[in-house]
């Protein structure tokens, strides 16, 4: 009788170690996936404001406990997306309508932030890219004279330039005469501006803001949202509409993408009105702050940390 209570006892022990096993091996894949889901590569591209974004969504997806790294700096949207794509990153913020009218999309894109919002998400889907909702802010590529530039051709749009451009010295980001919302196909199709010279120089950024304040360039493509335009510079009225919604938004990997990260990437787009995009924008490429100290101000600012 003992014996038989010690046959049932080992049974139910070997039972019991089998169903831990199992447990156990269950609770570590599952705890793997989740971790997987909550380990993020955060990508960004080239220009200082870019990268701010790329590190406020990151400091607040840390603080809600997922494991962030960066890598930053990429490059255009040529560049960016591909990565997302192939896995090299896992999410990264873009620009609506650049996004949508780039290559790599190829799509329409328009003014309307709605309009074009839905045609991002249609086009991603065949990506495996899921677009989370725009934010507010709307920063988008501008064509910047100076005022005594302005004053000699009389220029107030960009209409206007049509007539002397090929008397000037146009200077912008080194892709621009491939992208549609600079000099590509789409502004030859609007617009039909053809320069004398075609300087390649930085994305926005300081060199071209020398560039035409020194008078090396006639032209220069800068952002409107940015903080670096020059006190005399003056912005050259978009008649013709060629810039569209161009507001920030965060491009995530479907494979990645869940509820609970998009509400949090969410309820950050939300407070990037165009206010606090300039805001920053003047604290990396003015105040010349690090990104990431521009991007804990904005998340402390704005309670969201």
């Amino acid at each position: 009788m003992n014996k038989e209570r010690l046959r049932v006892r080992g049974r139910a022990l070997v039972v019991l170690v089998a169903a831990a096993l199992v447990l156990g091996t269950f609770g570590a894949t599952a705890a793997s996936a989740g971790g997987g889901q909550k380990s993020l590569v955060v990508g960004s591209k080239d220009f200082a404001s870019a990268q701010v974004l790329a590190q406020i969504y990151g400091q607040v997806l840390e603080s809600k406990g997922y494991d962030i790294s960066y890598k930053e700096n990429l490059g255009s949207t040529e560049i960016t997306f591909p990565a997302l794509e192939n896995g090299d990153i896992d999410l990264y913020p873009e620009f609506l309508n650049t996004v949508v009218q780039n290559e790599v999309l190829g799509g329409e894109g328009g003014s309307d932030v709605d309009a074009v919002y839905a045609e991002a998400k249609t086009l991603l889907k065949d990506k495996d890219v899921v677009g989370t909702t725009p934010a507010p802010s709307v920063d988008v590529n501008g064509f910047y004279v100076m005022k005594d530039t302005a004053k000699k051709y009389k220029l107030k749009t960009v209409s206007d330039l049509v007539d002397v451009a090929d008397q000037l010295t146009f200077g912008g980001p080194p892709e621009c005469e491939e992208r549609d919302l600079c000099l590509g196909p789409a502004e030859q199709d609007l617009y039909g501006l053809q320069f004398d010279t075609v300087e390649k120089l930085d994305t926005g950024g300081p060199i071209t803001v020398a560039a035409l304040e020194d008078g090396d360039i006639d032209v220069g493509l800068l952002f409107t949202g940015s903080s670096v335009i020059p006190k005399g510079a003056v912005l050259l009225k978009d008649d013709k509409g060629l810039q569209g919604a161009d507001n920030p938004f965060v491009l995530v990997r479907a494979d990645k993408d869940t509820k609970a990260l998009n509400k949090i990437l969410n309820n950050v787009s939300k407070k990037i009105t165009t206010k606090q995009y300039n805001k920053f924008s003047k604290a990396v490429n003015v105040d010349l702050e690090d990104p990431a100290d521009a991007a804990a101000t904005f998340i402390e600012d704005n309670n969201l940390g």
